[in-house]
């Protein structure tokens, strides 16, 4: 690639986003490039791997676009499957949230909501009897999780297998010169492109020249894997919640929600709080082994959606960041539509609950 050469598009970022994003792009015969530095507290790799877009339900109008992400993933891993051969553990079987108190109990069995029912406690003795929920517990039915490691290196087989061009720095400021924009890499390196998608993540406020401030802030969330595999499904409660990893034979226990910049670590006051909401769901886990413990970053906007779709002035600039707790669901469809963004095409889903335009200039 010489400083002279225009590639179509320059993807920043080489997480599930940035990387969903630049197979998309690829498949529609542009020339892409993947530009991005594995760092440390990569939310990509260090999230819980949910698929929960009715357990948090976000505002109605951006609803639609999260239930039609989880409905992509079975299509998006048997795509990946094709290409590299590795099946990626997955499941849309449920996912339970159990009451701790009596007056948390009878809201949930009190909702209304059509995506989840109420089970009673011993409706949830046959579907997980290792768990301790009495009160019963509120089942998100068509919710599930995937596992985000595993997925994260079939993606990197997967750009490799299709031969992407894969640079391995970090953009440290971007240029917008009429319909062009170029990239300046650390060390000096410049790229010209005709779309730059910012696909960084929590690192997305760092890059310099872009027309707005981009309202990402990282949000530290700790975890912990404890040995053992009691549970089929998801379990939220007492302030946290279980993952289990059947493959292997782990339970992921999480997570905290800390705003200490780009700290990675955790804490014993994190720990023990996991110890203790583990021993809660499964008492079976109150003396599990710890396996391992870690940290990544959210990147978090202010209102708790993505920034999905082009700058309003500088349509070559492509935002698809800051997807808060739910990059990892996100991250498939995010890279259909970036990919038809880039295209040109009418765009199915409505982008507009994701315009960076809906936070005030300099926030």
């Amino acid at each position: 690639m010489t400083s002279s050469e225009i590639l179509d598009v320059v993807v920043l970022g080489d997480g599930l986003v940035g990387l969903a994003c630049a197979r998309a792009c690829a498949s529609r015969g542009f020339k892409t490039t993947i530009v991005g530095r594995r760092r440390a507290g990569l939310g990509s790799a260090a999230a819980a791997g949910f698929l929960a877009p009715t357990i948090d339900p976000v505002r109605a109008r951006a609803l639609p676009f999260t239930l039609a992400a989880r409905a992509r993933y079975p299509s998006f891993l048997e795509e990946l499957q094709a290409t590299t051969g590795r099946s990626i553990p997955f499941a849309l079987d449920g996912i339970l949230r159990v009451p701790a108190t009596d007056r948390e109990a009878a809201a949930l069995a009190a909702s209304t909501d059509t995506m989840s029912t109420w089970l009673s406690a011993g409706d949830v003795a046959q579907l997980e009897p290792a768990l301790h929920a009495p009160l019963g517990a509120r089942l998100h039915q068509d919710d599930g999780m995937v596992d985000n490691q595993r997925l994260l290196l079939a993606l990197d087989e997967a750009v490799a297998l299709g031969a992407l061009p894969r640079i391995e720095a970090e953009a440290r400021r971007i240029e917008l010169v009429g319909n062009m924009v170029a990239i300046e890499l650390e060390g000096g390196r410049r790229l010209r492109a005709r779309c730059v998608v910012v696909a960084t993540g929590a690192w997305a406020p760092l890059l310099h020249g872009t027309p707005r401030t981009i309202p990402v802030r990282p949000l530290r969330g700790q975890m912990m894997a404890l040995a053992g595999a009691p549970l089929s499904r998801p379990v939220f409660g007492f302030g946290g919640y279980l993952v289990p990893r059947p493959a292997d034979r782990q339970v992921f226990v999480g997570s905290t929600s800390e705003a200490v910049g780009y700290e990675v670590g955790t804490t014993d006051a994190a720990l023990n709080g996991f110890r203790d909401v583990a021993g809660h769901l499964v008492p079976a886990l109150a003396r599990a082994d710890e396996v391992r413990t870690w940290s990544g970053f959210r990147p978090m906007t202010f209102d708790g959606l993505p920034i999905v779709g082009p700058d309003p002035e500088y349509p070559a600039l492509i935002y698809a960041c800051g997807h808060s707790r739910n990059g990892i669901l996100l991250a498939p469809l995010t890279g259909d539509v970036v990919a038809s963004l880039v295209a040109g095409d009418e765009i199915a889903h409505d982008l507009a609950p994701f315009s960076v335009n809906r936070f005030p200039p300099g926030i």
